[in-house]
C-alpha cells in the first residue's frame, strides 16, 4: 500500500481560527485562499502533525512556538491531527500546542522526517530563499544563501555548529584569547618546575642541618644517652638537666672535702710545734677581751647587717651570717649582689639586643617576602611571553613577502597602516624583551628566596634565644631587689669592716687558745676522718704506718682529679642543651619546608592535571571535528550528486525547452576548506558558462529554483511519494506553468501525491482544469479557505471523481 494522506484537522493554529477539516485523500489536492485566510498555515499543520515540530519557521525564529496558537484561541491551545495509510504501524497522529511546548508524538519517524522535509515539503520561505542563490557575489562563502538552503535541506546546522565550535581545537594558539587559564598553565610549567626543585633544595638542607644536629648530639653524649632512631628532644632534654644538677651536687660535695682536707693538712703543721702554760693563760685573757668587744658591737651595728644579710639569704643561700665573719659576710654579701645585679643587667641588655635583632630579621622577612610577592605578580603579568614564541615569529618572518600573512592568508593593510614584515619585528623584539625579564625576575626570585629562608633560620634562632615574658618580669623584680641591697650593703661597709676586725681578733683568740687545748685530741681524731673519706672517693685502705701528710696529699690529689672530671663532664652538658635547642629549631624549619615542598608539588601537579585533560579534550575536540567535516562532506556528496544534476537538468529543460543555459551543481574539493556544493550553468551543448546571473532570465531563476526540489525529490527512492509546494510558480509565465501543470499531471500519474495552494484564482482553476481526473480511480479535491462574518476560518473542501466523456464516446 502506497502512503498517502488521508484527512487533517486544524483548530486555532497561526491564521486559522476555529475547527477546519480537510480530505486529503486524493493524488492531487488544490488549496486556494486570498491572503491571510490560512494557505501557509494549512501546509504548516500538516508538517507538524508529520514531524513534530516547524523547521520552515523554526529557521525564521527562534521563539516561533509562542506564535502556533492563534492569538484569539480558546485556553491558548492550538490542535492539529492528520490521518495516513502506509507509513507504518501509526494511521494517526494528533498534537496540541500551548505556545511553550508540543504536546503529543508525530505520525512519521526519524528518517521518514527528515525525508519529508528535505524532498516532499517546499515551504515558499524556503522558494524565496532560493531566488536569492544568483544575487551573491561568492557562491562559496559559508554564509552565502546557496549554503544556506543546503544546510536547511539537508538539516547542516546543528552539523556547522559543531564544526565551527570546534575549529579552535585545530591549533592550541587559537585558545590564547578563548582559554588564557590553559595557555597561562602552558607558560608557566617551566616556573612551577622550578618552585618544586627549588623546594626540594630547601628542603634537603633543612635535613641535612637537621641530620648533622643529630650526629653531632650523638657523638657528644654517646649511645648511653641517645639510641638509634628519632631523638625525642624534649625527653632527652630531661635527661641531660638531671646529670647536670647530679653533677653540681658531686663537684660541691668535692668542694667541702677540699676545705676539710686543707684545713687537716693546716693542723698537722700546727701539731708539729708545742706551747707552755702561760701561753694558755695569756690565750684564754685575750680571747675574753676580744669576745666581748665583739658582743658589744653585734647588738648595735652589727643587728643591722645581720637583717640585711637573713634578707639576702632568702635569695642567696651562699650568703653566710656574721656569725662567721661580719667583713667577710659583708664582702661575700657584696660580691654575689653585684654579681647578680651584673648577670641581671646584662641578661636585660642581651634580651633588648635580641628583641631589635629579632624585630630587624622580621622586618626582613616581610619585605622579602613582598618582594617575592611582587616577583610573583610581575612573573603572572609576563605569562605567555617566551623566547620560543619570538623565535618562532621570527623564523615566520622569512617568508613574509607581501601584506598577506603567510599563517592565515589574510591581508594585514585591511586592519592597520603598518606594514606586516614592521609588526612582526616589533613583535619579536617585545617578545624577546619580555622574556629577558622573565628570566631576570626568576633569578631575582631564587635569591630573595634564599635570603628569605636564611633571615626565617636567624629570627627562629633569636627566637629561641629570647627570654621569655614571665622570666624577663622576675628579672626585672630581681634587679630592683639587688639594686636596694647594694645601697645597703654600701652604707654598712663601715661597720662590717670594723666588725670584722672584731670578730677576727676574737676569732684569733678562740682558736689560738683552742689550738693550745685541744691539740693532743685533734691530732687522734684526724686519722679516722681521713679513713672515712677515703671510703667515700672509694680509694684502696691506707695501711696504719702511712703517715697523715701522705694520707693527706693523695686523698687531695684524687679530688682534683674528680673535680676536673665532673667540671668537664658539666661543659658537655651545657653543650648539650645548646645542641637540643638548635635541634628543635631545624626540626621547625624541616616541618615548614616540608609543607612548602609538598605544596609545591600539589601545585605543579594539579595544574599538570589539568593541562594533559585540556589536551586530551583537545585531541578528541580534534577527532570529533574531523568526524563532523567527513560526515558533512558525505552528506552534501549523498545529496548533491550525478543523478541530481541529471533529473535536474531534465526537469529544466522540460519546464525552460527555449533556455541556451541550464544549471547544475558542483562540488569542487579545496584542501584544508568544507566541502560546499557550488551553482553553475552549463552550455545545454556542453561546457560551462558564464556567471548565472547572466545567464537565466527572472523566471527561468524561479523555474531553476522549483526544478532544484523536484529533482531532489526525484533522485532518491521516494520513501514518501509526496509532494507539498507552497505556492510554487513566482515569476513564471503562461508557457511555463502550462509546462509545470504537464509536470505535475505526470507525477501524479507515476504515484505521488500531490498538495499545491495558490492565491491566484485564475492559477488555481488552470491547475483545477489540467489535474482533474481522466481515469477511473483518479481524484482531485479542492479546498477553498475564508472566513465568515465573525472571522472564523472557512474550509469547504470538494471532490472531483473520473467522469467518462459520453458525448465524445458516442
Amino acid at each position: 500500500m502506497a502512503p498517502r494522506l488521508k484527512f487533517l484537522k486544524v483548530e486555532d493554529f497561526r491564521s486559522i481560527r476555529g475547527p477546519a477539516g480537510v480530505s486529503l485523500d486524493a493524488p492531487a489536492v488544490l488549496i486556494h485562499g486570498p491572503n491571510g485566510t490560512g494557505k501557509t498555515s494549512l501546509l504548516s499543520s500538516i508538517e507538524l502533525a508529520l514531524t513534530g515540530s516547524v523547521p520552515s519557521l523554526a529557521r525564521l525564529d527562534r521563539d516561533y512556538m509562542a506564535y502556533l496558537p492563534h492569538k484569539l484561541a480558546k485556553n491558548g491551545l492550538g490542535r492539529v491531527s492528520i490521518q495516513a495509510e502506509g507509513v507504518g504501524s501509526k494511521t494517526e497522529a494528533s498534537l496540541e500546542i500551548n505556545g511553550q511546548a508540543i504536546v503529543g508524538s508525530a505520525l512519521l519517524d526519524g528518517d521518514q522526517s527528515r525525508f519529508y522535509l528535505e524532498r516532499c515539503y517546499l515551504a515558499q520561505v524556503t522558494l524565496g530563499r532560493l531566488l536569492e542563490i544568483y544575487e551573491h557575489q561568492d557562491n562559496r562563502d559559508t554564509a552565502s544563501p546557496l549554503t544556506r538552503f543546503v544546510k536547511e535541506m539537508l538539516g547542516l546546522d546543528a552539523l556547522d555548529s559543531l564544526i565551527d565550535g570546534l575549529h579552535a581545537a585545530g591549533d592550541v594558539r587559537r585558545f590564547r584569547e578563548s582559554a588564557p587559564h590553559f595557555w597561562a598553565a602552558r607558560a608557566d610549567a617551566p616556573m612551577l618546575e622550578r618552585g618544586v626543585d627549588e623546594a626540594t633544595e630547601i628542603e634537603q638542607a633543612c635535613r641535612d642541618e637537621m641530620i648533622k644536629t643529630e650526629n653531632d648530639l650523638r657523638e657528644l653524649l654517646g649511645p648511653q644517652f641517645v639510641a638509634d632512631g628519632p631523638i625525642d628532644i624534649e625527653a632527652l632534654r630531661a635527661v641531660v638537666k638531671s646529670d647536670i644538677e647530679e653533677r653540681e651536687t658531686k663537684l660541691a660535695d668535692l668542694a667541702r672535702i677540699r676545705r676539710d682536707l686543707a684545713a687537716a693538712k693546716a693542723q698537722l703543721l700546727e701539731a708539729s710545734t708545742s706551747e707552755e702554760e702561760g701561753e694558755r693563760i695569756a690565750a684564754e685573757q685575750v680571747s675574753s677581751a676580744t669576745r666581748d668587744a665583739f658582743a658589744r658591737w653585734r647588738s648595735v651595728a652589727g643587728q643591722q647587717l645581720e637583717v640585711l644579710l637573713r634578707s639576702i639569704q632568702k635569695k642567696f643561700t651562699d650568703v653566710v651570717s656574721v656569725d662567721v665573719s661580719p667583713a667577710t659576710a659583708h664582702a661575700k654579701a657584696l660580691a654575689i649582689v653585684s654579681s647578680a645585679l651584673s648577670r641581671a643587667q646584662t641578661a636585660l641588655t642581651n634580651d633588648d639586643e635580641i628583641i631589635r635583632s629579632l624585630s630587624g630579621a622580621q622586618v626582613s622577612v616581610q619585605q622579602g617576602q613582598g618582594r617575592l610577592k611582587l616577583i610573583d605578580e610581575q612573573l603572572a603579568d609576563a605569562g605567555g611571553a617566551n623566547r620560543a614564541l619570538a623565535e618562532a615569529l621570527a623564523t615566520i618572518s622569512s617568508h613574509i613577502e607581501n601584506e598577506i600573512c603567510p599563517v592565515c592568508s589574510r591581508n594585514f593593510a585591511e586592519i592597520s597602516e603598518e606594514q606586516l614584515a614592521s609588526h612582526v619585528s616589533e613583535e619579536v623584539a617585545r617578545l624577546v624583551a619580555v622574556a629577558g625579564r622573565v628570566e631576570a625576575l626568576v633569578r631575582d626570585r631564587a635569591t630573595t628566596a634564599a635570603a628569605v629562608v636564611a633571615t626565617q633560620r636567624q629570627e627562629a634562632d633569636l627566637f629561641a634565644r629570647r627570654l621569655p615574658n614571665d622570666r624577663r618580669d622576675a628579672i626585672l623584680l630581681e634587679l630592683a631587689d639587688l639594686t636596694e641591697w647594694m645601697n645597703a650593703l654600701d652604707s654598712l661597709a663601715d661597720a662590717a669592716s670594723n666588725g670584722g676586725r672584731l670578730w677576727e681578733e676574737a676569732k684569733q683568740a678562740a682558736e689560738r687558745l683552742s689550738v693550745l687545748r685541744s691539740r693532743i685530741s685533734s691530732i687522734s681524731g684526724l686519722r679516722a676522718e681521713l679513713v672515712s673519706y677515703g671510703q667515700r672517693l672509694s680509694l684502696q685502705p691506707f695501711p696504719a704506718d702511712v703517715p697523715l701528710e701522705e694520707i693527706v696529699d693523695e686523698i687531695l690529689t684524687q679530688v682534683q682529679y674528680r673535680s676536673a672530671q665532673e667540671a668537664k663532664s658539666g661543659d658537655q652538658g651545657d653543650r648539650a642543651l645548646r645542641l637540643l635547642d638548635k635541634l628543635e629549631v631545624n626540626q621547625r624549619e624541616l616541618d615548614n619546608a616540608t609543607i612548602d615542598l609538598a605544596t609545591a608539588f600539589e601545585d605543579e601537579r594539579r595544574t599538570t592535571a589539568l593541562r594533559q585533560e585540556s589536551e586530551r579534550r583537545i585531541a578528541v575536540a580534534k577527532g570529533l571535528l574531523a568526524q563532523a567535516q567527513a560526515v558533512r562532506a558525505d552528506e552534501a556528496r549523498r545529496v548533491f550528486n550525478k543523478e541530481l544534476n541529471a533529473v535536474w537538468r531534465d526537469l529544466f529543460i522540460r519546464l525552460a525547452p527555449d533556455e541556451a543555459f541550464v544549471p547544475a551543481f558542483a562540488l569542487p574539493s579545496i584542501p584544508g576548506r568544507a566541502v560546499e556544493a557550488v551553482l553553475e550553468t552549463h552550455y545545454r551543448s556542453g561546457g560551462k558558462g558564464g556567471n548565472p546571473r547572466a545567464m537565466l532570465s527572472a523566471g527561468n531563476l524561479n523555474t531553476a529554483a522549483l526544478t532544484l526540489f523536484l529533482g531532489l525529490h526525484l533522485s532518491v527512492s521516494p520513501a514518501l511519494p509526496w509532494l507539498v509546494l507552497d505556492d510554487p510558480v513566482q515569476s513564471m509565465d503562461d508557457v511555463h506553468i502550462a509546462q509545470f501543470a504537464a509536470l505535475l499531471r505526470t507525477l501524479k500519474q507515476h504515484g505521488r501525491q500531490i498538495i499545491i495552494a495558490v492565491h491566484d484564482r485564475q492559477l488555481f482553476d488552470y491547475l483545477t482544469l489540467e489535474l482533474s481526473p481522466t481515469y477511473n480511480g483518479d481524484r482531485l479535491i479542492t479546498i477553498e479557505l475564508g472566513r465568515d462574518s465573525d472571522g472564523m476560518t472557512t474550509a469547504p473542501w470538494s471532490l472531483m471523481s473520473f467522469r467518462p466523456d459520453r458525448a465524445i464516446a458516442a
